[in-house]
């Protein structure tokens, strides 16, 4: 940069800050430039795969911050995707399972107010490609496309998996791919999005592009070029893995376990390869999008954020593989960030959850955020202000399934501290962990709290699970002292 093309935004950082009105880092890069917003969503992908994904550690995560304490409110594929779309928690959005899923965000008229519309009145050019919501399009026609989004490429719900041989609604057109190599689809997503990147470019305004790739869902096929790839590594088995007594577990766990049969270690090591190789192509997909921002020009004015809607268990207390539980496997997740002011090799550890990925979008593109957000905006902490941040939650609320609809969706509610997790199923049954002496929660300590703490954790977590807006945000600052 000139110097004289170095002076401007200086002169123009100085007089926002004697003017004495509201400065922050998004309000700056808005009077230079509004940034480009590139979101890269994977769909139940944990942190042990993040080890086999060299280009996104180097390119995103060693560019950028990574958040350590990331979680998802709900362990399942369509309320967390709805959660991200509004910034609300799943019993705010009305999606607390998968189905009907998009049939019902659509039917309640949910998308005349999502990321997508806020980001297109602040004059953003939206696009999304891949998976949306779950069962999307029942209850509309096959050429529906949701308001907000300017391109649109999403994926068909025909109840098959997306690698091979699916449908994609392309702007109002049914496309269908079939078992060419070429029809990999986040091969063809990947083409997409950078075909969509070079036309922004032309167009020369601000981009949100929502890259909502299959991988590494099950049957996790991986890229046929890829198939030779790991295939001699072994699933990372934590100390919960087979874990010898699990009498301490509620009964609808153990159920799971009984039902489901044991997940040999074999068979974790066969499907970590798989869900390993299907990351692949993702991870050349990451490299050939810094790679075209780079080439148009737009990489220092762009955030891209990578992460997952869910997590995935494999094996540990006993379980099968899968998701929709409140365990640590399944809603910790990881959160990359790379972009302009970013310090390269920030570590963020505050409790953030995947509501606040709304409010922080909109903060960095300088948009309006609408009153009803339950999540906060992460950029107090991206950028490594000189002070701690203030009143910083010290809490998530995680929640799944609906109560008392006989659904085959085991329905809980949760709360998760820097300290302890807390969690009540539909039919009484409690768990509370000690994370600090028991990360991989062994021991269920909740038979042996008092009634007089268990009282008050209740009522804590009966305050979060119908909490609204910034009452959401201050009852998760009112964590209660937990008393042996």
């Amino acid at each position: 940069m000139t110097l004289k093309r170095w002076l401007v935004p200086f002169f123009l950082l100085l007089l926002l800050m004697a003017s004495g009105l509201p400065f922050s880092i998004a309000s700056w890069q808005q009077a230079q430039k509004r940034p480009n917003l590139l979101f890269i969503y994977t769909d139940d992908l944990d942190w042990p795969l993040m080890a086999y994904m060299p280009l996104t550690n180097r390119l995103i995560a060693e560019q950028g911050a990574v958040f350590t304490r990331f979680f998802v409110t709900s362990s399942m594929c369509c309320p967390s995707r709805a959660s991200t779309l509004r910034g609300q928690y799943p019993h705010n959005t009305g999606i607390l399972e998968n189905s009907p899923g998009f049939k019902k965000f659509y039917r309640e008229q949910s998308e005349k107010e999502t990321l997508a519309v806020w980001l297109e009145r602040a004059g953003y050019h939206n696009s999304l490609l891949g998976k949306y919501l779950n069962l999307y399009p029942l209850g509309a026609s096959p050429e529906y496309v949701p308001l907000g989004w300017h391109d649109w490429h999403a994926f068909i719900d025909e109840g098959k998996p997306y690698y091979f041989a699916y449908a994609l609604n392309e702007n109002g057109t049914v496309v269908r791919k079939y078992k060419k190599p070429e029809d990999y689809s986040t091969d063809v997503l990947n083409r997409q999005a950078q075909e969509f990147i070079r036309q922004a470019a032309q167009l020369g305004k601000p981009f949100f592009l929502f890259l909502s790739v299959y991988a590494p869902h099950g049957p996790s096929v991986p890229a046929p070029r890829h198939l030779e790839r790991y295939t001699d590594i072994k699933y990372p088995q934590k100390p919960s893995f087979h874990e010898a007594d699990i009498s301490d577990k509620p009964a609808v766990i153990q159920d799971l376990r009984r039902t489901g049969g044991l997940f040999e270690a074999e068979e974790a090591d066969a499907l970590f390869v798989l869900r390993v190789q299907s990351m692949q192509a993702v991870d050349e997909m990451v490299a050939d999008l810094v790679n075209v921002l780079q080439q148009t020009g737009q990489l220092e004015n762009t955030y891209i954020f990578f992460t997952s809607d869910n997590g995935f268990h494999m094996g540990e207390h006993m379980l099968p593989s899968g998701k929709m539980l409140p365990y640590e496997e399944d809603i910790l997740v990881p959160l990359y960030v790379r972009g302009p002011g970013i310090p390269p090799g920030t570590v963020i550890s505050e409790l953030s959850v995947n509501v606040d990925l709304a409010p922080t979008f909109l903060e960095l593109a300088g948009a309006k955020a609408p009153y009803f957000l339950d999540g906060r905006s992460l950029v107090p902490l991206l950028f490594v202000p000189a002070q701690p941040v203030q009143n910083w939650r010290t809490a998530v609320l995680i929640e799944s399934g609906e109560f008392a609809k006989q659904t085959d969706v085991l329905a809980w509610r949760g709360v998760r501290t820097a300290t302890f997790k807390y969690v009540e199923y539909e039919n009484g049954e409690r768990e509370f962990y000690d994370l600090v002496n028991d990360p991989y929660e062994m021991q269920n300590l909740a038979s042996r709290l008092p009634e007089k703490t268990l009282l008050v954790l209740h009522t804590w977590l009966a305050q979060l699970q119908t909490c609204r807006a910034a009452q959401c945000r201050q009852i998760e600052m009112n964590i209660p002292v937990i008393s042996d």
